[in-house]
């Protein structure tokens, strides 16, 4: 239940398919902070509702909208996949057209394109169909109320069984090995346990100052609320921590991190800084903090 003062708000779906649509294109940078490419794309014999472009991982995504149950949902979004892994150069014409800009096919991660399929409603099978951890495709839910009021959920997938697991058609298994969905797993099996320990510390005391996603990324691991709060890359011995929060808004008393605002790096923000072992948590949290207040859900 959403409520507004004392007044309990009556849900007010959206009409259709396209009323949908329209809202999440008018508010896409703002819910997922993707630059808004196209609508209605055609590539092929195929059109795609929204194509939009994530600037933190240089990768596509394929939004699709349902208004409706009886979709299958892994289905369309490996024809969507596969189709743009065949169609490549389509895409990033699209992307140069729309951009004035001059992108080529080795400056995308295709790793990381997704399809996001966003609806008000699914069912208990396209639900249990996506819960594989290292499946392309996101679910989000949008529940419009009155007063303008929208309620949007990013849906998380609980399954620790890889889609590999199970039996796959070809054109699933080609397009996995092109596009990964990287895990917290991945990225801890590469370093030592100490290190991983360290992580596990630090992990435990961000997630209990507010309500705070992890993300793994290719390079690193994100910790998210609206936009990435901090991440994490790791280093032999110990753990690299980009603040996201632009030059000159950091308040750093104890001088521990470096301005990297003119320097080329993977994490976001403009501040970094390392933990060595567990004191140095401490003195990194209240940096986390200031973030926090910038980039909370």
């Amino acid at each position: 239940m959403i409520f507004k003062g004392n007044k309990e708000l009556k849900q007010k779906d959206f009409k259709n398919e396209k009323e949908l649509q329209v809202f999440f294109e008018k508010n896409i940078e703002n819910i997922l902070g993707y630059k808004f490419i196209d609508t209605e794309f055609t590539v092929g014999n195929f059109r795609i509702d929204t194509l939009a472009f994530d600037d933190e991982t240089k990768s596509f995504k394929i939004i699709e909208y349902k208004n409706v149950r009886n979709h299958s949902l892994v289905d369309q979004g490996y024809t969507y996949l596969k189709m743009l892994l065949e169609r490549k150069a389509d895409f990033v014409l699209q992307y140069n057209v729309q951009n004035n800009a001059s992108l080529s096919k080795e400056d995308i991660d295709w790793s990381q394109s997704r399809i996001i399929f966003v609806s008000p409603i699914y069912t208990e099978y396209q639900l249990n169909a996506t819960d594989f951890k290292n499946i392309p495709i996101d679910l989000i839910k949008i529940t419009r109320y009155e007063e303008d009021i929208v309620e949007i959920d990013f849906i998380k997938k609980n399954s620790n069984v890889k889609i590999q697991e199970v039996n796959m058609i070809s054109d699933t298994k080609n397009v996995n090995k092109e596009i990964v969905v990287y895990t917290e797993e991945e990225h801890l099996n590469k370093v030592s346990n100490d290190l991983r320990s360290l992580y596990e510390k630090f992990k435990t005391r961000v997630l209990e100052l507010d309500d705070i996603d992890v993300d793994p990324k290719k390079l690193y691991i994100a910790f998210k609320g609206s936009r990435n709060i901090c991440d994490v890359e790791f280093n032999k011995n110990r753990l690299k921590i980009y603040i996201n929060v632009r030059k000159g808004n950091l308040i750093d008393p104890l001088k521990i991190t470096k301005d990297v605002s003119n320097v080329g790096h993977w994490g976001n923000g403009d501040y970094f800084t390392f933990i060595n072992n567990e004191d140095d948590i401490d003195n990194v949290i209240p940096l986390i903090k200031q973030s926090l207040k910038i980039n909370r859900k």
